[in-house]
């Protein structure tokens, strides 16, 4: 199936992807990129709370049941989201239907009524909110590490907002806040499915979301500090104890380290599929190892998770520790490797171009992050292209930051800190290249 998406740039600013596909069905995304991250202290849960009363009614359609029942007569799920970087209304609809989506969504950005009582009756349905989510153990979990690993600068319910602010917030801030973050400058719209004429779908979006002005909307790029050690939340009825082996993102997600990113997670495929073989295969410590991320968008640690009872940490962190320092050093990945990560990647690929939903997310996201349009081919390209000498010089330095291991579940008494670095030995991080047997000079 082919990828072909085409960028554009509307009279009032505002960007349109538009992505034709062989598909039955339509997706919509309309995306500010403005969440979270962008509030003050006292704001925080604003954006979520204007999110929830943008799909509350219009003038037009004075309920969510009455916006739910049109989308639904014409074929088509809607739904809204708020996360740090962004707001989004998004929904599917058979493709003939695809306008209805886009004039809801534009008439939702620029009716909504945020009526008194519906904003008050909504305190407490995101109270109710934030309070299942506080109540989730993974959230809990999550939320103790980052106070502990981040200082408390970036808490995990920041998006959903305090119970004093929730409460606090009135109709007026509400209003006034969202139409200073929603403009033409920082909006997407992103159609992945059936476009039977570009042009004609280009003026439609044009004339719909013509009351978008194109204000200059400030963005918050915190410096979020990063405390390394070791982070244990206790779950006392736990039997086996969680593990995560974390460092520092060697490369960040920008434009210019696409490829870069792309050997690391070759790396880390190489390493945990051997840390699996160690672990499990030849000594049978644990049931699975898998890669792992945590942390905000700004300051992001990788590394290795598995789960292991507590008698046996620190014969898990010590095997770790070894085999990675061997592989690290001398048993590089392999081009046969490479070609079974390739192989194997074929199926995902293939999901992700028939699926519209996937397509337009990444489109979205691809452009938010990075400012430009995704290439898949391209991305391909460098997949196809990459030798075992791209990965081993791009993956230098991987364990040159301070290590953080985070743990939770059942108690142990052993200093897994000190067991790690008395068994990972020397890492090389030279950045010259290391050539190994099966490797092509890049």
């Amino acid at each position: 199936m082919k990828f072909e998406p085409s960028l554009h740039k509307l009279s009032n600013g505002l960007t349109v992807i538009l992505d034709p596909m062989e598909a039955a069905s339509t997706k919509v995304i309309v995306a500010f990129n403005t969440g979270s991250r962008d509030e003050k202290p006292k704001e925080y849960g604003i954006t979520h709370f204007c999110e929830h009363m943008l799909c509350k009614g219009t003038k037009r359609f004075k309920t969510r049941n009455e916006i739910d029942d049109y989308i639904g007569d014409n074929s088509g799920v809607w739904n809204a989201s708020t996360s740090d970087r962004n707001l989004q209304l998004y929904g599917r609809i058979y493709s003939d239907n695809a306008d209805v989506l886009l004039d809801v969504f534009g008439d939702m950005l620029e009716n909504s009524l945020f009526s008194e009582d519906a904003v008050e009756k909504e305190k407490t349905v995101i109270l109710d909110e934030l309070r299942r989510k506080q109540d989730n153990i993974s959230n809990k979990i999550r939320d103790f590490v980052s106070n502990r690993i981040f200082g408390g600068k970036y808490p995990v319910y920041r998006t959903l907002g305090t119970e004093e602010n929730i409460k606090s917030f009135t109709r007026k801030q509400l209003k006034m806040f969202l139409w200073r973050r929603l403009s033409s400058k920082n909006g997407l719209i992103c159609v992945s499915g059936k476009i039977s004429n570009q042009d004609a779908l280009l003026k439609k979006i044009e004339n719909r979301y013509s009351f978008l002005k194109p204000l200059d909307v400030s963005k918050n790029i915190e410096d979020v500090p990063y405390i390394p050690g070791g982070v244990h939340y206790s779950i006392k009825e736990d039997k086996n104890t969680r593990i995560s082996i974390l460092f520092p993102e060697l490369w960040k997600y920008k434009e210019e380290n696409l490829f870069q990113r792309m050997c690391i997670i070759r790396f880390e495929e190489w390493l945990r599929y051997n840390l699996y073989n160690a672990l499990r295969q030849e000594n049978g410590l644990v049931y699975g190892v898998d890669t792992f991320f945590f942390g905000p968008y700004m300051q992001v640690l990788n590394g290795f998770s598995t789960t292991s009872t507590p008698e046996n940490l620190d014969k898990v962190v010590s095997l770790m520790a070894q085999t990675i320092n061997k592989l690290y050093n001398t048993e590089h990945i392999t081009s046969d490797f490479l070609n079974l990560y390739y192989n194997r990647a074929k199926l995902g690929d293939a999901d992700f171009l028939e699926s519209n939903e996937r397509r337009a997310s990444k489109l979205v996201s691809c452009y938010f992050d990075l400012g430009i349009l995704y290439d898949y081919n391209s991305t391909l390209g460098m997949a196809q292209s990459m030798t075992v000498e791209d990965v081993i010089r791009n993956s230098r330095g991987y364990f040159s930051g301070p290590v953080s291991i985070i743990t939770n579940g059942a108690d142990y008494d052993v200093d897994l800190i000190k067991v790690w670095k008395e068994n990972i030995g020397n890492l090389s991080d030279s950045k010259k290249p290391i050539i190994t047997k099966d490797s092509k000079c890049r």
